[in-house]
């Protein structure tokens, strides 16, 4: 009898190693089906990709939109947009990192305190960075120009949780409180792959077929689809609620920020110069890469934004001095009996863009005026490219096919993400 009893212990326990093994081999191939290209083929990807997207905020609070910046008036005719609180490594104290916008007349002389909840305001050492852009100053019509400022509030000492900085202009001795995002430090392994920050900002000047709910769908949908792990909307007023609504049923996880610029702007890029700042500094210690986009620039990995990712080994290897990456975009026509962008094949050589596009490395950017920025590396158009999708292009006949150049494995890649929208969209 104890040996019969013996060997069902025994077939037990090689039951329980089997169904181990199996759980073990199962999982495994669960976490390969989500970091793969062809991820397509099964009928429940978007729900993969939504657990895949989900199962990153369990343990790690981002709240990229907390608390919501506003422009706020701190002087005459000069504005603070948002602030950040940035906690010195090996030292006590740390430095509040303030983007501002102002006349270029206009008196930029404050003091600044750091307050921390209802107790503590300690008094800090203002400075301030004129922060210059290669196309110019912002321009109103009426001759008026503008200029964005760096403001930084530098304290030595610590007194717990810093909640607001407390700038007041020497001219009126007007107290005005702008409130802190604290920029906790995060390990490797807690930090986002990948995060988006779309410019909706001149939303209403884009033409009507990027501004359609299904276009909006795709552009984020398109994002998450390779691996965008969040996104952080500039101009909150450009999406309805019925739109929020879709999208947040999608499992697409978006922080709508206002952007309620207090000034007449004429000058595109320098406005987006201070979507850029403040995307980096509300990036930082939260994601590993960021770009910032308009809703018609799409981005093109060559497979999904994960460890087998071309551009993400490349972008690892290389030195952490890099802070940015330009990536090649073209200039695509867009034909209106398509429904998805991607199933736009023409691209026009005369069409030059107004801005190179940039992946960035959410870095302290704080650096002396005097120190030059690093130059930014080049991506090679076999590992990721962008397409910026226009209505119109300038030229008829010069005209070429975009996928003639592609690699076979990429141009698969393409077409697949094509596939999933329609499903998605179009079902």
């Amino acid at each position: 009898m104890r040996k019969y009893q013996q060997l069902a212990l025994v077939l037990v326990s090689i039951s329980c190693i089997a169904i181990l093994l199996v759980y073990k081999s199962e999982n495994n191939r669960l976490k390969y089906v989500l970091e793969v290209v062809n991820i397509f083929g099964r009928t429940d990807a978007a729900a993969l990709i939504r657990i895949d997207n989900s199962s990153r905020y369990r343990d790690v609070s981002y709240d990229l939109d907390n608390p919501l910046p506003v422009w706020q008036r701190v002087g005459h005719d000069v504005y603070v947009y948002s602030a950040f609180w940035q906690k010195n490594d090996l030292q006590a104290g740390g430095t509040v990192v303030s983007l501002a916008v102002g006349l270029e007349q206009a008196m930029v002389n404050f003091k600044c305190q750091v307050q921390h909840g209802s107790k503590d305001i300690v008094t800090g050492k203002f400075l301030f960075m004129r922060v210059e852009n290669p196309t110019g100053s912002i321009v109103k019509p009426n001759g008026e120009v503008f200029v964005i400022y760096k403001f930084l509030c530098k304290i030595k000492r610590d007194f717990g949780h810093p909640t607001e900085v407390v700038f007041t202009d020497t001219a009126h001795s007007i107290k005005r409180f702008i409130p802190l995002r604290v920029i906790d430090s995060k390990s490797i392994s807690q930090k986002m792959t990948m995060t988006a920050c779309v410019d909706l900002n001149n939303y209403l000047e884009l033409e009507e077929e990027f501004r359609e709910p299904s276009a909006v769908l795709q552009y984020f949908l398109h994002h998450q689809i390779i691996g965008v792990d969040d996104f952080i909307v500039y101009n909150s007023n450009a999406l309805d609620s019925s739109t929020a609504s879709i999208l947040y049923n999608h499992g697409i996880k978006i922080n709508l920020l206002p952007y309620n610029f207090p000034f007449d702007l004429t000058n595109k890029q320098q406005n987006r110069q201070l979507i850029e700042m403040d995307c980096l500094m509300r990036n930082f210690n939260a994601a590993k890469y960021t770009f910032v986009s308009a809703i018609n620039e799409y981005l093109y990995p060559s497979s999904r934004l994960r460890s087998s990712n071309q551009f993400l080994k490349y972008a690892g290897k290389v030195s952490s001095d890099a802070s940015h990456f330009t990536i090649a975009a073209r200039a695509v026509c867009i034909d209106n009996r398509k429904k998805i962008f991607s199933d736009n094949l023409l691209y026009d050589t005369d069409t030059r863009s107004e801005r190179p596009f940039y992946i960035y490395r959410p870095q302290d950017y704080n650096r002396p005026v005097s120190e030059p920025p690093p130059k930014p590396l080049d991506i090679d158009r076999n590992i990721m490219f962008v397409h910026r999708y226009l209505e119109k292009c300038v030229s008829k006949s010069d005209l070429y096919d975009w996928t003639t150049i592609l690699s076979k494995d990429f141009l698969q890649y393409v077409i697949e993400i094509g596939k999933e929208l329609n499903k998605l969209i179009y079902r």
